[in-house]
């Protein structure tokens, strides 16, 4: 190599040593490309030599295509959709309680003569169309809906009593449906 000039080949490896020392560079540095994914929007403080900075990572939002209300209370849910047989509808919902964490499960069963809406919260609250009340499940245009559910808590299907819980809905979009019911309906 001659004092302020460069060969051809000896060009492309600068400019690759170069490329190469700046990557090293920035990702040892603090400005790294490191990202992380959490659930929870909690604070976090990067401090470096320099400086410090206190972001709030993206809340991560589940997707959803239903809910349950029941009394007061709305239940945003990720439900299934399955159609077995001619006219008979069924959705299965799962999600988080927004207060408590608790997991749910809603069951909507849309079956001729034998209609059925139920919500379990946790291990041991369940909420279920109360007995001799009417309830109408219908289908329109992919989405399944129950209106004017008079609910009880924990209703024992026996004797048909259980602890009023208000009055509720339910709406379900389904984009596609499942063709079996899933093992142990």
């Amino acid at each position: 190599m001659t004092a302020g000039r460069f060969r051809p080949g000896e060009v492309m490896q600068v400019v690759v040593l170069s490329v190469a020392l700046l990557v090293v560079a920035v990702s040892c540095g603090t400005g790294g490309l490191e990202t992380t994914e959490t659930l929870q929007p909690e604070a976090i403080v990067s401090t470096s030599t320099s400086t410090s900075a206190t972001t709030t990572p993206p809340v991560v939002t589940v997707p959803t295509n239903g809910w349950v209300q029941v009394g007061g209370q709305t239940f945003n849910l990720l439900f299934t959709c399955y159609a077995p047989g001619a006219g008979d509808v069924a959705a299965i919902g799962v999600g988080e309680h927004p207060d408590s964490g608790e997991w749910i499960e809603a069951l909507i069963q849309g079956f001729l003569g034998q209609p059925y809406v139920g919500v379990r919260v946790g291990e041991s609250t369940r909420y279920e169309a109360a007995l001799g009340e009417p309830l109408n499940v219908y289908v329109r245009d992919d989405t399944i809906s129950v209106g004017a559910i008079r609910w009880e808590r924990d209703l024992d299907l026996a004797s048909g009593v259980g602890e009023p819980a208000g009055y509720g809905t339910v709406l379900v979009e389904c984009t596609d449906y499942e063709a079996e019911l899933p093992e142990g309906y």
